[in-house]
């Protein structure tokens, strides 16, 4: 657990979300990838976060992109949809540590001229491991949360050394944030879901706690910001 230290601010609490214990293909964890989709939706995350690499991006197509906590795999398949003809050709890994992507969409990837790969690992062990590959762009969605900050500091610094940009969505941290957290059964999301999105909330950010833990230097511009009205952005690219 990390906790704030601005007065009358509610304390990070970073703790096991269910979502991440159960098998990929236990009911309940079919269930709430169903409600992460309904979720992501609500909360406007594809805008936000094609939003967020366009400005990371300032209209370089990347060549090569890394979903860090892919999940389903439904995010990538929807920024394809919507970048395919600006950005043709992309390489993109889908890393979890758990393989959830269906045949349909890595078809749906591939069709919009997209080429997925899949790694399943866990990404404490990936980023342990020697940096074999670089990635124009690191995105992630509903992630970085998951870890405290000593976690996190050593994956920014292992990120740092794997990619040209980084761009995460997160939960915001505020008492709005959590009172609409507590809301989601409202859009039909089960028990699972409940339960996740109000820890995702207690673990989230606010104000420049992701720019604090990323590799300090010149090297970067780093960008933290709140977007729609629950999410929380970063962004870090190498400077030119």
């Amino acid at each position: 657990m990390t906790a704030s230290v601005e007065r009358g601010a509610l304390p990070r609490q970073v703790e096991p979300e269910i979502l991440d214990q159960l098998p990929a293909e236990d009911p309940r964890a079919r269930r709430t990838r169903h409600d992460l989709r309904r979720i992501n939706r609500a909360m406007a995350t594809l805008s936000i976060v094609l939003d967020g690499i366009d400005r990371l991006t300032e209209g370089t197509a990347p060549r090569t992109i890394l979903d860090l906590g892919a999940g389903d795999g439904s995010l990538m398949l929807r920024v394809a949809k919507q970048r395919r003809l600006r950005w043709p050709n992309v390489a993109v890994t889908l890393l979890d540590r758990a393989q959830s992507i269906d045949a349909l969409t890595l078809a749906g990837i591939r069709a919009t001229g997209w080429a997925p790969d899949i790694v399943t690992a866990d990404v404490r062990d990936w980023i342990a491991s020697p940096a074999s590959s670089k990635w124009d762009l690191v995105v992630a969605n509903l992630f970085v949360h998951h870890f405290a900050d000593d976690a996190l500091r050593a994956l920014f610094a292992g990120l740092a050394a794997r990619c040209h940009a980084f761009f995460c969505c997160e939960p915001r941290r505020s008492r709005f944030a959590l009172t609409g957290s507590r809301l989601v059964g409202l859009i039909g999301a089960g028990p699972v879901a409940r339960f996740d999105a109000v820890a995702s909330v207690r673990a989230g950010f606010q104000h420049d706690e992701l720019t604090a833990l990323w590799p300090t230097g010149d090297e970067w511009r780093t960008s933290e910001y709140d977007a729609g009205l629950f999410s929380h952005c970063f962004g870090a690219v190498r400077a030119r």
